[in-house]
């Protein structure tokens, strides 16, 4: 029995060891790709965007293979969409969508403040059957109204 518990530990500790190398690895080419993105042209391509919307007060991020939206909250409406056709660019594949997604939110770095704004991964079916996901981060209800008020605020004192 004494044995057994033994045997068992020593692979148990061998199993954590192997899925902390695995986690790791992963980590590096995240890393990899990220950075790789960045010297793409699509994201050079895409950087006017990323600009404008730095100094705004954004609703919503979406990332979806074809296209990034950015959407403002005051005034209420699109900021920008960036469509990859358009701008001579291939829809992207799925792990390239989320990598984006990542890159824009280390970019904007409001997106990152979980108090702030909310992030969701979401399947879009589309009408011949396939399947794509969108990345998307969404603005928190209670810091859309704080945003509204202190325009509003800036507003009347105008």
């Amino acid at each position: 029995m004494r044995y057994l518990a033994i045997v068992t530990m020593a692979l148990l500790l061998a199993a954590a060891i192997l899925l902390i190398i695995r986690f790791r690895r992963e980590q590096q080419k995240e890393l990899y790709r990220m950075e790789a993105l960045r010297d793409t042209k699509l994201y050079k391509d895409l950087q006017p965007l990323l600009q404008r919307a730095a100094s705004r007060d954004l609703d919503q991020v979406r990332v979806e293979r074809g296209r990034v939206i950015i959407t403002q909250v005051y005034p209420a409406g699109t900021l920008g969409v960036f469509e990859l056709c358009q701008s001579g660019h291939y829809q992207m594949s799925r792990t390239r969508t989320r990598v984006l997604s990542e890159v824009i939110a280390e970019d904007l770095d409001i997106l990152q403040d979980g108090g702030k704004y909310s992030f969701a991964r979401r399947r879009v079916i589309r009408a011949n059957g396939s399947v794509d996901h969108s990345y998307t981060f969404t603005i928190r209800t209670a810091y859309k109204d704080s945003v509204i008020r202190a325009h509003e605020r800036f507003r009347a004192t105008i």
